[in-house]
Parts: C-alpha cells; structure tokens; sequence
C-alpha cells in the first residue's frame, strides 16, 4: 500500500513540474529549440517585448496562429531569447 501511495504521489508531483514547465516554454512546442526561436525573434526585428507582440499578431506570416498564444509567453520568449 505504501508503494502505491508513494507512485500516486510521484506520478502527480511529475506531472505538475512538467505543466509548469511546459507553461514557461509554450514557443518551444513549435520552435523546437531556443536558437530557432532566438532567429525568428532576430529576423522579425523587434527591439522589444511589445513590437514582437505586434509583429506576431499583426504582420507576421503565421499571425492567425500566433492570436491564441498569450502576451506574456511571447514577452517570456523575448527575454529568454535576449
């Protein structure tokens, strides 16, 4: 009985830590890695979190896909990317 509280409890502590860090790097389910994102962030030439913000959702090629990602991811992406 203890091993499977013990699984039950590892199994969700692992889950957690995997949605948040998922959360904190939602550009890399597309981009795959952080120097593909750092180019795209460098061939948009934005200077700063707002502009990219901009670009993405108003000129950029994939801008219908880029509405349903949030502000604050792309700003994250961003600062990472800096």
């Amino acid at each position: 009985m203890k091993k499977l509280a013990a699984l039950l409890i590892g199994g969700i502590f692992a889950l957690s830590v995997s949605s948040v860090f998922a959360a904190d790097l939602s550009c890399l389910k597309c981009h795959k890695t952080m120097e593909k994102l750092s180019a795209s962030i460098k061939k948009s030439g934005a200077k700063s979190a707002d502009e990219l913000v901009n670009f993405l959702r108003n000129k950029s090629a994939k801008k219908a896909l880029h509405k349903s990602v949030k502000d604050e991811d792309i700003k994250k992406a961003f600062e990472a990317a800096k």
